[in-house]
């Protein structure tokens, strides 16, 4: 059995923070949940779309493929599910007791955090996106270095 594509004949609305409703080849779900496949590296493309016994009803390949109302539904959907705050400067990058704390401006506000393991915890994606997870186990992004101010840039390098 293949998998069933999502396509510009399907509608999806949003019904609640984490759940929409899927009308798709003459069936409706009243509650079916969005999944990214490669929620890290690759954020707008394979979406699985689960019913309430989290069976997959279908994939959505790209936004591209579904019309602009139902795209929106989803990016909406997922705008509090995968919430990653992104950095936006750095105040302070520092390493005294064996985990770095790191003191940032995000787009959600100004925060601290630390950092078990750099070198497990800071990944670079191309070309220059940062994910950085937390000691509690949140995530951040930096979604180019190169966008950084120069202070912020030089900071953050020397951990990198």
């Amino acid at each position: 059995m293949g998998y069933r594509f999502l396509d510009k004949t399907a509608k999806i609305e949003l019904t609640d923070v984490y759940t929409v409703r899927l009308e798709f080849d003459g069936q409706v779900w009243e509650k079916a949940e969005l999944r990214r496949m490669f929620p890290i590296s690759d954020r707008d493309n394979y979406i699985s779309v689960i019913d309430s016994d989290e069976h997959e009803i279908a994939m959505i390949r790209s936004y591209d493929d579904l019309t602009p109302d139902s795209a929106a539904a989803v990016k909406a959907c997922f705008n509090d599910y995968y919430l990653i705050p992104k950095i936006l400067k750095i105040t302070e990058c520092s390493d005294k007791t064996g985990m770095l704390k790191i003191t940032a401006e995000t787009d959600h506000g100004h925060t601290s955090f630390r950092i078990r393991n750099r070198h497990n915890d800071m990944k670079i994606y191309d070309p220059d996106r940062v994910i950085i997870r937390d000691s509690d186990d949140n995530r951040y992004e930096i979604e180019s270095l190169a966008t950084l101010d120069r202070k912020s840039w030089m900071l953050i390098m020397s951990f990198l």
